[in-house]
């Protein structure tokens, strides 16, 4: 009678305890809505899982860079502009004396017009030169006035390294999109020098200038036009090369969907079924706990009646 007692016991405690694991199965499935919380609980799927995680991290990774290769390619957008309007509005400021043939107020014009233009060259990115080149301690361009200009000397007027930024956007694509200031800004830096030069030696640009004037201020606003072309080439390229970033991200983005569609179809639970399964495994518990309770009250001399 003892060993039939025991077994009862045993029989009632193991089948309480695997209702109890059943339902916290069922109860893990409701709160994370996920089939198993490690890949023992996916069985043969589980290699499956795995690859589709990892080939979405490293989609997650190229999507990082892409995003911070645009968001680089926006400053210099910024940055392209800015210094192309200096350009554009020295050459505007030279013909409109021409037009009007008065060097009055001439000289603030183009020092207003050289400061956009070395700002931006000179422009920001998080902290860091867009166009250092890797240089990150010194401005790319020494010289953010003319004053400046004049005394420094041509050797001296870039600091910018030679690094130019290039970044694997996806699997198969690295993009050089960095630009070195002195490549893009060297034309319109002599162009400001010699009108620095015309400046100070016409000193005090007042009045009414002359016809030898007005041919050299000509020539120099030919050549102003010039550079400003070639700024607005850099900056159609930079254009191309954020059209380009932004596909490669919408791409991505496609891919990192469909990715996790597919994750989530091998490792999402049917909530319905779920809810189901919890409440049969609650019902599980309850009758093996009551089993279990009537065992506890049955006497002896019960069990020898």
């Amino acid at each position: 009678m003892r060993i039939s007692t025991g077994q009862m016991w045993g029989n009632a405690l193991s089948n309480l305890m695997q209702a109890q694991i059943r339902k916290d199965e069922a109860n893990n499935q409701v709160s994370t809505r996920k089939v198993a919380t490690d890949f023992g609980g996916y069985g043969r799927g589980a290699e499956v899982i795995a690859a589709y995680q990892s080939s979405l991290e490293r989609v997650n990774g190229y999507t990082q860079v892409a995003q911070s290769v645009s968001d680089r390619l926006d400053s210099q957008n910024v940055a392209l502009e800015r210094a192309g309007e200096g350009l554009a509005t020295g050459k505007d400021g030279l013909m409109d004396a021409i037009a009007s043939q008065t060097l009055d107020g001439l000289t603030t014009v183009l020092q207003s017009s050289y400061m956009a233009f070395a700002d931006g060259l000179n422009y920001k990115h998080q902290g860091t030169y867009l166009f250092g080149g890797g240089n990150e301690t010194d401005s790319p361009l020494a010289a953010n006035n003319l004053t400046d200009l004049a005394t420094t000397p041509a050797a001296d007027t870039f600091n910018n390294g030679t690094v130019k930024k290039a970044s694997k956007i996806d699997g198969t694509t690295t993009l050089q999109t960095g630009m070195l200031a002195s490549d893009i800004g060297a034309e319109g830096v002599a162009v400001f020098r010699d009108i620095k030069a015309f400046i100070d030696a016409n000193a005090p640009m007042q009045g009414q200038m002359t016809e030898a004037q007005q041919t050299e201020l000509q020539a120099l606003a030919n050549r102003l036009g010039t550079a400003y072309t070639k700024m607005v080439d850099q900056t159609s390229l930079n254009g191309t090369l954020q059209t380009r970033v932004e596909n490669t991200l919408n791409s991505l983005e496609g891919q990192g969907n469909s990715l996790t569609n597919l994750i989530n179809t091998k490792t999402e639970v049917n909530m319905a079924e779920a809810y189901t399964k919890l409440e049969q495994a609650d019902l599980t518990v309850q009758a093996a706990a009551q089993v279990v309770a009537n065992l506890k009250s049955v006497s002896l001399l019960d069990l020898l009646r």
